[in-house]
């Protein structure tokens, strides 16, 4: 069933639409005499991974055969905010780059990217794609500045094994935190795992604290008067009430175990060799438990993002594909009808889309793992029945998270300075994980006063 996906998009389109570097008004110039534009698309995988290399530079021709008056040119360039801005203000940005959900505000506010409305409607089934999705993409006056590539939306990750083991039911996965802190304490009573795990490191301790914060129907920014602020420190706040469901899984419960250090990979890697009962993350670890990590597809499952038992409310986030704000018009249009056809087509077309996954599949790639769709249902449900078709992943598995999806609103990471904020809030996770004294309240000021002149200055 296609989840009808409702996205709280606070902050995406915050700020006035100022130019702050001069160099954003330029304009870019590479066609040819007989009309062949030339575009530079980043992203390209690296010679490392020869499969994914295989697909994109096939892909690649084979746009070039169907579009003989537009040459592509691609690197592995991967957005990072300093290498970005480096880019932007010298002239050298790539013509297609894909940047987080997180970023648009941003970069939208600076006119670091192009308005790409118009190159946008001319696209196929432009008029059929999930506004939801879309609406990150949007500026403050309508217009969109991006097309986005993929989403997601973080649930509770589980291992069936170990809920069997433990007298619980893997059909019937938690849903709430009290029924979190359960599961988690029968887990380390009766196995030798531990009940629970999160993220603590490198930015990861924040971004999961700020998905619990969500979970408890609140958030971690607030605008006023044009002003974002962080709000994570008041009194009650639901990133406080996180950390005090964390202090008494780990303290009172002793279902947390005693590592508390672990980054993504950590975590991937522990849960996947079953010394980790449910931890939060997106759909993507089920690709990596599987063929990363070798676990047995059996044994996992996925729901939702567990509540506080009021509010229905997740952390969603993804790419969007933009364009450099120097490029011409030919550019941008030449831009935007290759982000159709490398990441929109294989969503909206029957055919492409089975082909896909057949490919990828082959390629040892995971098939089944659920997904946000990016168009309404007559266009996504055609194409999501093929590809369930070569699924080599138990679907029943994932039930949980696709069915609860339809009730939940999605909402992005924090708008301002998201990544300091997280690495500011890393600290407060692993206090409170690591010192049975230390107070969630104390520590979240203290991360506050930490980072409360950034989110200031980045919004000068």
């Amino acid at each position: 069933m296609r989840p009808s996906l409702r996205i709280a998009l606070t902050g995406v389109t915050a700020g006035a639409l100022v130019c702050v570097l001069a160099s954003c008004s330029g304009s870019g110039s590479d066609t040819a005499g007989d009309g062949t534009v030339t575009i530079t698309v980043s992203g390209r995988p690296p010679a490392t991974n020869a499969a994914a290399l295989k697909i994109f530079n096939a892909r690649v021709a084979e746009f070039e055969k169907a579009h003989p008056k537009i040459r592509i040119k691609t690197n592995e360039y991967q957005y990072d905010q300093q290498s970005f801005q480096t880019k932007v203000g010298g002239g050298s940005l790539e013509t297609v780059v894909r940047v987080p959900l997180t970023e648009m505000s941003s970069l939208i506010k600076r006119k670091q990217i192009a308005d790409l409305t118009t190159d946008f409607k001319g696209l196929k089934h432009s008029e059929d794609f999930n506004q939801v999705v879309l609406g990150a993409s949007k500026g403050l006056d309508g217009k969109i500045y991006g097309i986005p590539t993929e989403e997601y939306a973080l649930g509770l990750a589980y291992n069936r094994d170990l809920f069997k083991k433990a007298g619980l039911d893997p059909d019937k996965p938690p849903t709430t935190w009290p029924e979190v802190r359960a599961a988690a304490k029968a887990i380390s009573e009766k196995t030798d795992a531990t009940g629970y795990a999160q993220m603590t490191k490198e930015n990861a301790g924040g971004w999961m604290l700020t998905a619990m914060a969500y979970s408890f129907g609140d958030s971690m920014q607030e605008e006023s008067g044009g002003k974002w602020a962080n709000t994570f420190d008041r009194s009650g706040s639901g990133a406080e009430k996180s950390l005090k469901v964390l202090k008494e899984m780990r303290w009172t419960d002793q279902s947390m175990g005693k590592n508390q250090l672990r980054n993504l990979t950590d975590m991937e890697k522990d849960f996947s060799a079953g010394k980790i009962g449910m931890t939060i993350a997106g759909p993507s670890i089920i690709g990596h438990y599987i063929a990363q990590y070798k676990g047995d597809p059996e044994t996992i499952g996925l729901a939702a993002m567990p509540t506080d038992g009021s509010s229905k409310r997740t952390l969603a986030g993804g790419a969007i594909a933009v364009v450099s704000p120097r490029a011409t018009p030919q550019q941008r249009e030449a831009a935007a009808k290759f982000i159709d056809f490398y990441y929109l087509a294989p969503k909206y077309d029957v055919a492409l889309g089975e082909q896909d996954a057949a490919s990828k599949k082959k390629d040892g790639a995971v098939i089944g793992a659920p997904t946000v769709p990016f168009y309404q249902p007559a266009i996504n449900d055609p194409v999501q029945a093929a590809i369930d078709k070569l699924a080599n992943v138990p679907l029943a598995h994932f039930a949980p998270y696709n069915k609860a999806l339809d009730e939940y609103e999605l909402a992005i990471e924090p708008p301002i300075e998201a990544q300091n904020v997280y690495k500011a809030l890393d600290s407060v996770v692993q206090a409170v994980l690591t010192r049975q004294d230390a107070d969630p309240a104390e520590q979240l000021k203290k991360a506050a006063s930490q980072v409360k002149s950034q989110v200031e200055r980045a919004q000068h």
